[in-house]
């Protein structure tokens, strides 16, 4: 995964993180198939009596790089494994265009069970099940994790603040880890009229973090999300990381009453 030498790191100085850090007392970190069992016969709220299966992780415990998600979808559910529907396809082709591939990084979810009809999970199912991802975190330890999504972007830094007004911009996790905010592939699936915006963005954020992690750039030319070069065009098209429809998420804290929403935003 480590590309040129030449990219300097990041530096990350305080006033850029102002994102309050909590919870980051020691925790017991149990080895990942462990966890994983614990995880698949979790009894500790109620969406344990509606899942099909509990969902884990995919991809690789010891990359360098973690996308975390906030919920399984239909599926998910079915599959027992997260981002396997149309929103991890466009993962994976987000993941491709940063130079890698659904091995290279480590996918998983703020909560493990799928919340019926796709609703945002409560507070209380949060609390319940943010504890194994702590774990899983602290066995992986990324260097860089992108939060997809206002539930995860919110639960991983303790914050009510949405989506559009963290994305792009670097926080720490537990004071230590770097985090980079971002769209969820979801809402990039969705049409609306800051489609084009919205998917640009989350190109951007996506490349900020190839930097941190000495990534090479993208070659010249590539189009940003959302961008169709003319049919008549004499150059090849380059290949486009997102598809024309998006949307972003928004903007409000999350409420405590659940919402329908679609899976895994």
């Amino acid at each position: 995964m480590s590309g040129p030498d030449s990219t300097p790191p990041l530096s990350l100085e305080p006033a850029t993180v102002p994102i309050p850090v909590s919870d980051s007392k020691p925790i017991t970190v149990r080895a990942l198939p462990m966890l994983e069992q614990i995880v698949k016969a979790c009894t500790k709220c109620e969406l344990s009596k509606t899942r099909i299966n509990a969902v884990f992780a995919r991809g690789n415990p010891q990359a360098k790089l973690c996308f975390v998600g906030e919920a399984p979808g239909a599926d998910e559910d079915e599959q027992g494994l997260p981002f396997v529907g149309k929103a991890g396809q466009l993962l994976d082709r987000m993941i491709a265009a940063m130079g890698l591939t659904p091995n290279d990084v480590y996918v998983c979810n703020i909560i493990k069970c799928r919340p019926p009809g796709n609703r945002r999970p409560t507070a209380v199912e949060t609390t319940s099940c943010i504890p194994y991802l702590h774990e899983q975190l602290a066995n992986v330890q990324p260097k860089v994790i992108v939060a997809m999504g206002n539930t995860s972007a919110q639960a991983l830094l303790d914050t009510k603040l949405g989506i559009t007004r963290l994305r792009g911009e670097w926080k720490l996790y537990r004071g230590k880890t770097l985090l980079m905010p971002t769209y969820h592939p979801s809402y990039l699936l969705r049409e609306s009229p800051i489609q084009k915006l919205s998917k640009q963005e989350a190109w951007e954020d996506l490349q900020k973090v190839m930097k941190e992690l000495g990534l090479p750039p993208p070659p010249k030319g590539t189009h940003p999300p959302g961008y169709r070069p003319p049919p008549d065009a004499d150059a090849p098209t380059p290949s486009v990381a997102f598809p024309p429809s998006a949307n972003p998420p928004s903007a409000s804290p999350t409420s405590a009453t659940p919402t329908k929403k679609s899976p895994e935003e």
